[in-house]
């Protein structure tokens, strides 16, 4: 067995490990009951919630690709950005750097002219979700107020880390090392996109996606018959999140559905609401993400074959390049 395989079937079996841990919790048989009589509309409103959350990105990262000159038409590089989504599963989302290489064999972009486009997706997402959390921090308990408060600081700390000249200590992080490298080569790009202009641009389209997908938590509670406050579903999600992220286990699990069943029943939940809820809401935004990208993936291996990868690509060359495999893309 290969080790591609003997990853993904660990990955499964931690899955199924995670479900069956939160679903037993909240009792199987509370928990399937209160699933199968969930009403498919307000699912379909989660699922819609979560496409708001991939648009609103996609349009962040459109706008990374143009301040570095990277052009592509918009059905590449659509395709791309979704690709990248099914590889949320992978710890820290550090998996999402295959959308460089996806330009790289398919667009002749070097891999170190878009890592600082990934490398920023990463940083204004934590930040995005630190910030929402704050929308509704003063209606948490004050012990989860308080950890929710020192999560955010280390995501501030991260963040003055990765934008100033303490950028080369950031580069020995274990989910950054192996591509110390090109991150380094990229310190031009990485310095463009941490201007104030660009970073305050992201950060608004990242709060704003984010936002979308706690409000899908709040929609997934309301379905299950809990009175719960949208404003608290927010700071429940953002929490939830950045202590998945901290794990670094693949897409946050464990992590991550763990603290919002603890949250959950902090804030009033029955433990079997807490655990469908949660259960639910993972599947409306990780896995609906997973499967999505796997799509995407597809179709761009399908319309978009590997290029020869040689030759420069910037300035005027990257313009036509890019373009003729755009209009490839716009024609298949």
């Amino acid at each position: 067995m290969s080790s591609t395989a003997r990853k993904l079937l660990l990955v499964v079996f931690l899955v199924c490990l995670v479900f069956a841990g939160v679903a037993g919790y909240g009792d199987f048989q509370e928990v399937w009951r209160r699933m199968s009589q969930f009403p498919p509309l307000y699912l379909l409103w989660a699922f819609g919630l979560a496409l708001i959350n991939y648009l609103l990105r996609f349009l962040r990262w459109a706008f990374y690709l143009k301040i570095l000159r990277i052009n592509l038409s918009f059905p590449a590089s659509l395709l791309v950005f979704l690709g990248g989504l099914a590889m949320t599963i992978t710890p820290g989302k550090v998996g999402e750097l295959v959308k460089c290489y996806l330009l790289r064999d398919r667009a002749s972009v070097p891999v170190a002219a878009s890592v600082p486009v990934v490398l920023m997706e990463r940083v204004t997402d934590l930040v995005s979700v630190g910030l929402m959390g704050l929308l509704g921090l003063f209606l948490l308990p004050p012990l989860l107020s308080t950890s929710l408060l020192l999560a955010l600081a280390v995501v501030a700390a991260a963040l003055y880390v990765l934008s100033t000249r303490h950028t080369d200590r950031a580069l020995g992080l274990p989910l950054v090392r192996r591509w110390q490298a090109e991150i380094r080569e990229a310190r031009q790009g990485i310095r463009a996109l941490s201007r104030p202009g660009p970073m305050t641009a992201a950060l608004i389209l990242g709060l704003v996606s984010w936002i979308s997908e706690g409000v899908a938590l709040w929609v997934v509670l309301k379905g299950l018959g809990t009175d719960m406050s949208v404003l608290l579903s927010l700071p429940v999600y953002a929490g939830s999140v950045l202590i998945g992220a901290a794990t670094t286990l693949p897409g946050g699990l464990l992590g991550t559905e763990g603290a919002m069943v603890a949250i959950l029943q902090q804030i009033g939940a029955e433990r079997d609401v807490a655990a469908a809820g949660t259960l639910i809401v993972r599947v409306a935004t990780l896995w609906f993400a997973v499967v999505v990208g796997l799509g995407a993936l597809g179709i761009l291996h399908w319309i978009l074959p590997v290029r020869d990868v040689n030759g420069p690509v910037r300035g005027d060359s990257e313009d036509r390049t890019a373009g003729s495999v755009g209009e490839g893309v716009s024609d298949g």
